[in-house]
């Protein structure tokens, strides 16, 4: 079965990633932290920016990075007996 799991704003808007449930590639990470695309989950992720910052200076102890959280939110999951699509859509901040 074909997984796709879609972003919609935030920044990582558009990304499409394809994959399969239960594979560990970067789409069914999400799907996992998604709650398997449960409509309204949240889950939270870094930005491009926070990622490509970690791998390039590593963590820093003495000057810690404060990197924004990022929330996304299931919106849509479709499913049918050949693929699985989730829509997952940017939320401004997490309610207090």
């Amino acid at each position: 079965m074909k997984l796709i799991f879609k972003f919609k704003g935030g920044p990582i808007d558009g990304k499409t990633l394809i994959g399969r449930p239960g594979s560990q590639d970067e789409a069914d990470r999400y799907y996992t932290l998604a709650d398997r695309g449960r409509i309204g989950q949240r889950f939270r992720t870094a930005s491009p920016y926070a990622i490509d910052t970690l791998a390039e200076e590593q963590l820093q102890e003495e000057r810690p990075h404060h990197f924004q959280e990022h929330v996304y939110q299931v919106v849509e999951r479709l499913e049918d007996a050949e693929k699985v699509f989730v829509l997952a859509e940017y939320v401004a901040k997490e309610p207090s």
